[in-house]
């Protein structure tokens, strides 16, 4: 079995050979709709193997050779196996351990699925018909486009060449190296600079005609925005956007932006709303553009937030990406988080985070009190399960336990910890229990303990009030904690739920600085009144948790009150 099947239940490729540098070089033809491809793979073999087995998918194979340290050995066999989206190159002898490098000529398709690399059609100014070609490799699409170690874990350094034709303008992660024109002149290549160390689904590349507006970061970045012809003007408001978000984050995360530069582009046909690939964001057009004139305070605060989400990833996802696709919500749920602080500190007369409690907060508290809800955290076997779920719990409910994490933490203790991650795991991989651990050592607090309860099991609970009293300037209330069901069904004994809720409390004083941590099904807390015995207190100040409270008769009236 080619695949194998590790002690951690997850379906992966063979251990025996690991990727290091992809030297890759791809011929697109507009007109045609496919494109030839030459890889180079420098690799380490860690297992003496006389097959080499990676991902692809939909490509056509012509020839395959390994140059290791017993000589040259020629694939003797190429197959191919549908169901698992793998090659497997059976070669004439065993390739010894140590350094190798694997040689690929291959075609594919410029697919119109959009997905792998694929084409997107346009009317230009002048009505004509267009065509330019772009990626989307995440989660599972980059083997589409050439075979690799199509996993998350499998990071390495990615060299990419483009040969196009000489009137289109061709971009991928990383700057231009050279740019030579070919015998004829009626094509040119384009070699790209080497990219830091990745995951192949951050690898992008975009080929067509396009009007572009950049500027530059406070910090030294250059920042542009790629729009099909006639489109410019209306990625100024993007361009903004990015140019600021980048120096927010270069301080938030204690880690400059690793690369030279930032484009963003446009795509006409494109199934997200965005993709994060490393130094070359793809989007939706309406996602990224607007009209400057015309566009709404709606319009303006969706391509802010998506362009504030997708610049997160840079570093949370980018940087530093899951091992594997089951942590897929840390990233999603931080950048989630993120896209809010930030466009909170860009524009804080839009008053992200009361609009937060009515949207993302919402609608994870509406999805999860279903019982067919999942955990936050899900076991993924095999990595198509992945877009499954691709959805509100792993985005609003991942940014909602985000957003707890940071109320319980403080900003600085937050913020010091996230430092701490960053720098530890940069161009590396890691799990969810990394970033708590480093959240623990920032605070001394048992934040893995917290956060497991929430990302670790489905659902909810509802803080039922059962009694409350007044005197002496403090409020004394009897809490209880149940299972959420929004269709009001009994919680049998064998269901029961416990989580550990933070009880953040708010009065007429303003909000407690005590939080009282709720680890068992019922509790008695104590809350300061400020001296002022005819007011109020809030349970969840600032809907900070993703819980619902149901009040007592006297603790609602004095709510009614205010």
């Amino acid at each position: 079995k080619l695949l194998i099947n590790m002690s951690s239940d997850k379906v992966l490729l063979p251990p025996c050979v690991e990727p290091i540098r992809y030297e890759l070089k791809l011929s697109p033809d507009l007109e045609k709709f496919a494109y030839e491809g030459e890889e180079k793979v420098e690799i380490e073999i860690k297992q003496a193997t006389k097959v080499v087995v990676m991902h692809a998918k939909e490509l056509s194979f012509w020839s395959a050779k390994c140059k290791h340290s017993g000589g040259v050995a020629e694939a003797v066999e190429i197959q191919v196996n549908l169901k698992e989206t793998t090659v497997s190159f059976v070669f004439s002898e065993e390739l010894k351990v140590g350094p190798a490098v694997l040689d690929i000529v291959f075609g594919g398709l410029l697919n119109n699925q959009m997905a792998g690399f694929y084409r997107s059609g346009y009317d230009d100014i002048h009505g004509n018909r267009k065509i330019m070609a772009s990626t989307q490799f995440e989660s599972l699409d980059a083997r589409r486009a050439f075979p690799c170690w199509d996993e998350p874990a499998r990071k390495a350094v990615f060299s990419v060449t483009l040969v196009v034709p000489s009137a289109l303008t061709a971009f991928s992660n990383m700057p231009e190296l050279s740019c030579n024109s070919l015998p004829g002149g009626k094509l040119k290549e384009l070699k790209f600079m080497d990219s830091p160390k990745m995951s192949s689904y951050l690898v992008a590349f975009c080929v067509g005609e396009f009007d572009f507006v950049q500027d530059m970061t406070e910090h030294g970045v250059l920042v542009r925005v790629y729009t099909s012809p006639g489109k410019g003007i209306h990625g100024d408001f993007a361009l903004k956007c990015a140019c600021r978000s980048l120096d927010i984050y270069d301080d938030f995360f204690g880690v400059p932006y690793p690369l030279p530069k930032l484009d963003m582009v446009a795509i006409p046909e494109f199934a997200m709303g965005a993709m994060e690939n490393w130094g070359l964001v793809t989007y939706r057009e309406v996602d990224v553009l607007i009209d400057p004139v015309k566009a709404s305070s709606q319009q303006r605060q969706r391509v802010c937030t998506v362009v504030t989400h997708e610049l997160a990833h840079q570093w949370f996802g980018n940087l530093v990406t899951m091992d594997w696709w089951d942590d897929l919500w840390l990233n999603e749920g931080f950048a989630s988080w993120t896209e809010n602080m930030a466009a909170d500190a860009l524009f804080p007369d839009w008053k992200m985070w009361e609009q937060y409690s009515v949207d993302h907060a919402a609608a994870a508290l509406r999805l999860d009190s279903l019982r067919s809800s999942h955990p936050i955290q899900v076991p993924i076997k095999h990595a198509e399960e992945v877009e499954e779920v691709f959805d509100a719990i792993s985005y609003c409910k991942g940014s909602y336990v985000v957003r707890m994490a940071h109320a319980v933490l403080g900003r600085e203790n937050f913020q010091k910890g996230l430092m701490a991650y960053m720098k530890k795991h940069q161009y590396g991989n890691t799990v969810t229990g990394d970033l708590w651990a480093a959240w623990e050592e920032s605070s001394g607090m048992p934040i893995g303990e917290m956060m497991k309860s929430w990302t670790e099991q489905m659902g909810y609970p509802v803080l039922k009030v059962t009694g409350s009293s007044f005197s002496g300037g403090k409020a004394t209330i009897e809490l209880e904690q149940k299972w959420f069901l929004s269709d009001g069904s009994e919680v049998k004994a064998e269901e029961a739920k416990l989580w550990c809720v933070p009880i953040l409390t708010c009065t007429s004083a303003g909000v407690g600085d005590e939080i009282n941590m709720m680890r068992e099904d019922k509790m008695k807390i104590v809350v300061d009144m400020g001296g002022n015995e005819a007011g109020f207190v809030k349970l969840n100040a600032e809907q900070q948790v993703p819980m619902r409270v149901c009040y007592d008769e006297e603790m609602m009236k004095s709510l009614a009150v205010g």
